[in-house]
């Protein structure tokens, strides 16, 4: 009778035995804009595991960028989650929650709504939020265009993925052929999470029907895209391509990153190589034929899958220091010229820009700021390609003082290494590289480099 007790009592302190609560992780969401607005009461969510979970109902101010907001901290479950959802606004963005700690979110707020792309999670993600939010990359313009299914394509549907765009059209002969072939060799080792599209220079001729043709004959599987010529117009307005047909063209590739920020630029002929197909190679004139075996202007598609690596995945370590700064005599803006020699025996800070990079014109008050006469290095620009006029006419309207030195026939750009657009090189004092920087600076980076020349 008593060991039958002793077991009805062990029983009965299990069933009322309080439930231990799984640990937790705490998401700590905070919003910020890129002008102070408020956001009105709405619902948000985020979604794990085929489902979506409940934070509540969020409202209150929401500062201009770098400032934030915080919204509220929720402890939720541990575990990945791969979208949040506030009010009617739905935006694809990788969450970790993980027990014990801390997982902050902002979201982007624009006119009471989430900004398309503009959610970051992770410490990392969030600083990188507020550089974009506050100014410091220059976003995509808003665009309406059509793919060759005739269906929209547009910001919201290009959000969350990184974006490779290239001027083109279908009935040029030369460069044109050579873009698409790049597409197919980026296409074949690229990060999952980048969208390809080719968008034309020519309305008239690239109807959706005329890019369909196009696509299935070549099997491109990738975004061909069209519009209206204004559309177009105002598309390719920040990269300085005009509308044009024929063998008439301005041959740019840009990358523009996950929350819909420019970062770099190519320009010119890229490097194919053997690997072209032959459906592409029968379409090339003589022209065209010529680029292909000249190899281009030196860039191809490893270098672009490089610059992809951190736009669109995880960050990569400049493939940079090493070497010596090659020779060179070049005109300037101010009519003076300049070589190698004048610049011996001091660091120097050598940014190799155009005015067709928005990437290039938003970090360049930042390097006036920085690499001024005060921080002890030489701050040297160096157009890419571009007249004096052209030049002088853009430095004078942000009032620069600084003259730009004139690579017209982009040679020393080239051996430098500045095949894509910014391209920043930091020379120590006695003329060797100490770094080089593919796409645009922020202020610790160039703070951090111009620190590390001054001490050497």
């Amino acid at each position: 009778m008593v060991a039958a007790g002793v077991a009805l009592v062990a029983l009965v302190l299990v069933l009322v035995a309080p439930r231990l609560k799984s640990p937790t992780g705490t998401l700590l969401v905070v919003v910020s804009g890129r002008s102070a607005v408020s956001l009105a009461h709405s619902a948000l969510m985020i979604h794990g595991n085929g489902q979506w979970v409940s934070l509540g109902d969020v409202a209150g101010a929401v500062p201009a960028a770098p400032a934030e907001h915080e919204l509220l901290a929720a402890s939720v479950a541990p575990g990945a989650y791969d979208g949040v959802q506030l009010g009617g606004n739905l935006q694809s963005v990788a969450i970790t929650i993980t027990a014990g700690q801390v997982e902050p979110l902002l979201l982007g707020i624009e006119l009471g709504h989430l900004i398309p792309g503009a959610a970051y999670a992770g410490n990392d993600e969030v600083n990188l939020g507020l550089g974009e939010l506050g100014g410091k990359f220059v976003a995509m313009p808003t665009f309406e265009l059509v793919d060759q299914d005739d269906h929209a394509f547009h910001q919201p549907w290009t959000s969350g993925n990184a974006f490779v765009i290239a001027a083109f059209h279908t009935t040029c002969h030369e460069t044109c052929p050579l873009y698409t072939a790049l597409f197919f060799q980026i296409s074949k080792g690229m990060h999952p999470g980048v969208t390809l599209a080719e968008v034309t220079t020519d309305p008239a001729a690239d109807t959706p029907a005329v890019l369909t043709d196009y696509a299935h004959r070549i099997g491109a599987p990738w975004t061909f895209a069209t519009g209206s010529p204004s559309a177009l117009t105002a598309f390719w307005k920040p990269f300085g391509v005009e509308l044009a047909t024929g063998d008439v063209h301005t041959s740019t590739l840009a990358l523009v990153d996950r929350h819909g920020y420019v970062r770099l630029v190519y320009r010119g002929v890229p490097d194919i190589g053997s690997g072209m197909p032959p459906q592409l190679i029968t379409s090339l004139s003589a022209q065209g034929l010529h680029e292909l075996a000249s190899g281009g202007d030196g860039w191809g598609a490893p270098d672009v899958l490089q610059a992809l690596l951190t736009i669109a995945g995880p960050q990569q370590p400049s493939p940079s220091a090493g070497g010596t700064v090659p020779a060179f005599k070049l005109s300037s803006t101010d009519g003076s010229q300049v070589s190698l020699a004048d610049l011996a025996g001091k660091p120097a800070v050598i940014n190799f820009w155009a005015t067709y990079c928005p990437p290039c014109r938003a970090e360049m008050p930042l390097l006036q700021k920085r690499a001024g006469p005060q921080s002890g290095v030489q701050l040297v620009l160096i157009n890419e390609g571009e007249s004096r006029q052209a030049a002088r006419d853009y430095l004078d309207s942000l009032g620069l003082r600084n003259p730009s030195l004139l690579d017209s026939d982009l040679k020393v750009g080239h051996e430098f290494g500045a095949i894509a657009l910014p391209t920043t090189v930091f020379v120590r004092a006695d003329g060797t590289i100490a770094d080089r920087h593919i796409g645009q600076l922020d202020d610790a980076v160039l703070a951090a480099e111009i620190s590390n020349l001054s001490t050497h």
